[in-house]
């Protein structure tokens, strides 16, 4: 099944350019706006904000510049992102924020670190919490398919890096991910975002906002963008990898007084295409290291009648035989209220929110009728409440404290069905296909986590040019989940089979669709997190920084089948995290450089492993892990109209001590393996990107730009075991953009390119002997096209 802008989302497209017929009337009645006193979360640039030429982050709640708050950040504006082209999600934005790395292939399967912490290596589990915050307009999103799709209405991304605990409501040992969407304007005003581009990419954005009366503003945002197929599925004879994003967003801003503000928001999205799926990398060899022998990929699929396409991933090709349209909805509603209370400002977040994974996965993904289906499809539920009070800013004590609630339940149904190459391809040519043909089960799961916490973080001016911050925070968590499998499906009679079979037909089956063993479990746990810091003025323009912070990343649920012998709970990462760092401006501020050193020490490291002789993906602790490195950020005008922005990290991450761990490929006759030393999975150790753009007048009502990035990644491991042959070759992306624009605003036309150079490379990769194979997520390639953006 193709998913197609022009027939499934014409109508929606249209409503969208429609939208500028709103203007006439929507500007008739433009009240003038309150003079409000508005917290600097809600008002953006419009509170007490530093000069213009100073780039304000909301790290702490209140309103600062980059160069003044004593945290490790790179802030991306609304300039820099609209400078990028193609797609507004994060997955586009972190290629230029050091350190952050993002593996996966699916909206299900995505996992991002941050210093080489997290969650491992471009697979989820749903018993495991994210080692990185995603946040958007405050609200915590534990699922990672909630914003790696095209975002709406993006003003602002900040990265946080090193544990965010102590401020943030949910604790995270890796750092947070900030996003900040536009608010509701009182002045009236409406935007259009139109683009078209190679792959019949179409995308649809736009906007309408302004004041209903002279306290209460209205925006309302929608989008549509959707993208023919990259890959070729010659098999089917379809272009597969096409997608169709659709969102929307209304946002309330109610403001009766200059000490109180509400802001009420609604979305929805949802993600349709034939996609997320894997390619065939490289044929893994049949000789291991000991000399052994094993039955490879081409042995086995001779053994089916199955002749495989020429592997190589770039060639973009699959013989995918099975379904793989996929569909992701989510939404929610989040109410806030920011209230001034003699100088102090209270907050209260309030927001309940979904999302649902809904898959047809061709369960071998290749051309084999081995596996029908291997989906997990997911039913996500959260609640959060969040009451925080921030002191006035100035004061010789600044702080504060808070208490945050959260909620969650995921219903997850499991399905593994088998067809009529299963036993051919487990048991060799001679084995009957009704052995396993027909055979289906079920497993139900539903992960739920309560969390409980108060936290708070005070800062004292020593001095005008001195200042020391602590903070604190409890967490109180309960963990638990249920599991029960069914064996379903129509298969043959044992008696049928023939006699050969028949007396092990029964307990194959049963080892291979396991039912039964239904349980439930819990756990309560509780931590203590904490931070201290003290900062430095070395002029009016250096400032440095230290820091030491203790954080916990949440125990763990493995719900699996109880007699593999693997525990249900995964104790909880302990980190603690060093880090010095320097902020300075140069040549008259028309340059800044930050820089930051780290050292990061994580105990029981949560990981995705595999049990090979029971068939069972599970969590546990990979022993101890340190990460270590430097960051810098660096940006400036370097001439007239030309700015430069560039970032950088080396890390050097390992595990210290792993000493359990399965074994890679080659040595896959042994139990376990020692990889203590080596380099840590998912962890690129250099990682850089530059941005650059010139702005000159054209005429006295015009100018013209011009824009170029480059983003770099060196190699790594994509596997936890540091398999080789889960191994990412080091790769640089180059995007370019050209364009004109009014020079009072209204108007913006330009043409952009990402993966400008049509770079071949990989995302992730796991190593699948079952298969012979190793199974890889291919990265984009070039896309290109033409954006004409209104704004009035």
């Amino acid at each position: 099944m193709n998913y197609r802008i022009s027939r499934t989302s014409g109508g929606a497209f249209a409503a969208l350019l429609a939208v500028t017929a709103l203007t006439p009337a929507f500007a008739a009645e433009a009240p003038t706006p309150p003079a409000a006193s508005t917290p600097p979360e809600v008002a953006g640039s419009n509170g007490d904000a530093p000069p213009s030429d100073d780039i304000v982050v909301t790290a702490r709640y209140k309103n600062e510049t980059l160069q003044t708050v004593p945290i490790a950040i790179t802030a991306l504006s609304s300039a820099q992102i609209g400078a990028i082209g193609g797609q507004t999600s994060i997955k586009n934005l972190a290629n230029f924020a050091p350190s952050v790395t993002i593996q996966g292939f699916s909206g299900r399967n995505q996992t991002i670190t941050i210093r080489g912490l997290g969650t491992n290596s471009g697979g989820t589990n749903d018993g495991l919490d994210q080692g990185v915050g995603l946040y958007i307009d405050g609200v915590y999103r534990p699922r990672t398919g909630t914003v790696i799709n095209d975002l709406l209405d993006v003003d602002s991304m900040q990265v946080l890096r090193g544990p965010q605990g102590t401020l943030f409501g949910k604790n995270t040992v890796a750092g947070a991910i900030d996003v900040r969407t536009k608010l509701p304007s009182f002045t009236p005003e409406v935007s259009t975002d139109l683009t078209y581009g190679n792959y019949n990419y179409m995308r649809a954005q736009a906007s309408v906002s302004g004041g209903l009366t002279d306290t209460l503003a209205i925006r309302v945002s929608g989008l549509v963008a959707a993208r023919d197929g990259t890959i070729y599925n010659t098999k089917q004879k379809q272009d597969w990898d096409n997608y169709e994003n659709v969102a929307v967003k209304a946002d309330l801003l109610w403001k009766p007084s200059d000490t109180l503000t509400f802001r009420l928001t609604g979305d929805y999205a949802r993600q349709t295409g034939n996609m997320g799926f894997y390619l065939s990398g490289q044929v893994l060899p049949t000789t291991l290291a000991n000399g052994a022998t094993t039955k490879g990929f081409y042995a086995h699929s001779a053994d089916v009648g199955y002749a495989p396409i020429a592997i190589d991933p770039y060639n973009r090709r699959t013989d995918i035989n099975g379904s793989q349209a996929i569909a992701m909805p989510s939404g929610g509603v989040t109410a806030r209220i920011d209230a001034a209370l003699g100088g102090h400002t209270l907050t209260s977040i309030t927001a309940g929110r979904f999302w649902k994974w809904i898959p047809n996965w061709d369960g071998d993904q290749f051309g084999a009728d081995v596996l029908g289906q291997a989906t997990v499809a997911t039913n996500q539920k959260q609640f959060s409440q969040e009451l925080r009070l921030t002191s006035p800013s100035g004061g010789k004590i600044e702080y504060t404290a808070g208490l945050y609630y959260f909620w969650q339940k995921a219903d997850l149904k499991q399905e593994l069905s088998f067809n009529k190459d299963a036993a051919k391809w487990y048991f060799g040519p001679t084995a009957p296909n009704a052995l396993l043909q027909g055979l289906d089960q079920f497993s139900y799961l539903d992960p739920s986590t309560n969390s409980y916490a108060a936290y708070g973080q005070a800062t004292w001016h020593v001095t005008p040019y001195t200042s020391l911050t602590g903070g604190l925070r409890y967490t109180y968590e309960k963990k638990a989940g249920s599991y029960d499998a069914v064996q379903v499906g129509t298969v043959a009679p044992i008696s049928s089979l023939p006699l050969a079979y028949q007396a092990g037909a029964a307990a194959i089956r049963a080892a291979y669709a396991p039912s039964g063993g239904a349980y439930e479990a819990s756990r309560s746990k509780g931590t203590v997190s904490w931070l201290l810091s003290a900062n430095q003025d070395l002029g009016d323009d250096v400032h440095a920084y230290a820091s030491y912070s203790r954080g916990y990343k949440s125990a763990g649920i493995n719900l699996v089948r109880k007699n593999a012998g693997i525990n249900i709970f995964v104790e909880p990462e302990k980190v603690d995290s060093y880090e010095i760092g320097v902020k300075s401006q140069l040549f008259d501020r028309r340059v800044q450089f930050n820089t930051a050193v780290f050292w990061t020490s994580d105990e029981n490291y949560q990981a995705n492993l595999y049990d090979v002789s029971n068939r069972i993906s599970y969590l546990g602790n990979a022993g101890k892990v340190r990460s270590r490195g430097v960051e810098i950020d660096l940006r400036g005008t370097v001439a007239k109209g030309l700015t430069l922005n560039a970032s950088g990290s080396f890390t050097d991450a390992k595990y210290v001590r792993y000493t359990n761990a399965i074994c890679p490929f080659l040595q896959s006759y042994r139990t376990s393996c020692d990889i203590s030393g080596q380099r840590l999975s998912g962890t690129s150790k250099w990682v850089g990107a530059v941005q650059a753009r010139y702005e000159t007048p054209m005429s006295d009502r015009m100018l013209g730009y011009a824009a170029g990035d480059i983003s770099y990644r060196s190699k790594f491991f994509s596997a936890v075991n540091d398999d080789p042959f889960s191994e990412i070759k080091g790769y640089a992306l180059v995007g370019a953009q050209l364009g004109l624009r009014a020079a009072n605003g209204p108007w913006d036309v330009s043409v952009w390119a990402r993966n400008l150079l049509d770079k071949d490379y990989l995302v992730t990769a796991t190593v699948n002997a079952t298969w012979g194979i190793t199974q890889v997520g291919v990265g984009e390639p070039r896309t290109y096209g033409i954006t004409m953006k209104n704004h009035f």
